[in-house]
């Protein structure tokens, strides 16, 4: 009896060290599976370069990662996905700027008119700074890591009349993201700085709640606002950037393999993403004015105007945030001078 029972022991103990050792198998061998969120259609610049990511990541670890892309705002408008990024329900994001303002404000310093190179070469440069480094590596005091920084082309003014002027942009409701560096430019511009959903935009425009809109021409192009607006005027005054974010604790968790897949990824994105927009900005272009809509070109004796009267914006940006936020700029504003010259 004694002997059985040994025995019927033995059994047991083999059973659940085959189980176990069958649980930790399954867990190693898990596919990992990565939300990519986005609010841009799809085809767009940014959804090409989320697709890179998901190529270059889904090869790179030999099928233990997939990459969900979700493009149209399908997991919820820029904020939302803001949230979700530091709550992890998202695993990345590529939102603009603007949208860290109610997460970590320092980054909104990238939305300041007029202050960042409006050469494209000049721009990379300054991206692949150290002062944007420590700027970008704010994200993490809120639990929300940076990877890249996407530039998705320069911001032109579209409304019924042409923007060639401050003055023109007087008692204008102009849709702005929610960025308290681009309200202060409608403000100081004289305009009515409006924030809504980017999917609103378009309704607004045609119903004649809001007047214009800031964004590069092909974004103009893609949300069909040209068919809304007589006018786009090109002002080069900031820039559309978009920030690859990843929840911070989750990429940590990550082996060593998959994180640098994941960054591999994200390098290669943003170059299809420059790419990208470019190409479509000059595809845009001649569409836009085929449909009889005026593009008008700023003079740079007209942007010197420009350039005059947002000094106090530049300045607003400068000192909103405290010491650490001027810290930053002040290191940025270096930097621009240092490549430019100027």
């Amino acid at each position: 009896m004694k002997k059985t029972g040994l025995i019927f022991v033995a059994i047991l103990l083999s059973f659940l060290i085959i189980g176990c050792g069958q649980d930790a198998s399954s867990t190693v061998d898990k596919e990992i599976v990565i939300k990519l969120s986005h609010v841009s259609s799809p085809g767009s610049a940014r959804d090409l370069g989320a697709h890179k990511v998901k190529e270059i990541v889904e090869a790179e670890t030999e099928g233990r990662v997939k990459v969900d892309v979700y493009p149209s705002s399908q997991l919820g408008g820029q904020r939302d996905q803001v949230e979700g990024v530091q709550s992890g329900n998202i695993e990345m994001v590529v939102v603009p700027t603007a949208y860290l303002g109610g997460t970590q404000p320092l980054i909104t310093l990238l939305d300041t008119p007029f202050f960042l190179p409006p050469d494209l070469d000049d721009l990379k440069e300054l991206y692949s700074s150290d002062a944007i480094r420590a700027l970008l590596d704010t994200t993490e005091e809120v639990g929300i890591k940076t990877l890249s920084i996407w530039h998705t082309g320069y911001m032109q003014y579209s409304a019924n009349r042409p923007i060639l002027k401050p003055d023109d942009l007087k008692g204008l409701k102009v849709r702005v993201m929610a960025s308290p560096i681009l309200f202060e430019q409608a403000k100081t511009f004289g305009a009515d700085g409006i924030t809504m959903d980017f999917s609103e935009t378009y309704s607004a425009l045609q119903s004649r709640a809001i007047d214009g809109q800031e964004n590069p021409i092909d974004t103009i192009f893609d949300m069909k606002f040209h068919e809304v607006q007589s006018d786009i005027s090109l002002t080069t005054h900031g820039t559309l950037d978009q920030l690859f974010l990843v929840n911070q604790k989750w990429f940590e968790s990550l082996d060593a393999d998959i994180q640098a897949a994941i960054i591999k990824g994200v390098e290669e994105g943003q170059k299809v993403t420059v790419d990208s927009t470019y190409e479509a900005i000059e595809r845009a272009k001649g569409i836009i004015l085929s449909e009889g809509v005026n593009i008008h070109e700023v003079t740079p004796e007209q942007r010197t105007v420009f350039e005059e009267d947002a000094k106090p914006i530049i300045e607003f940006a400068r000192n909103h945030f405290g010491e650490q936020g001027k810290k930053l700029f002040n290191d940025i504003e270096a930097e621009i001078k240092r490549i430019t010259g100027k």
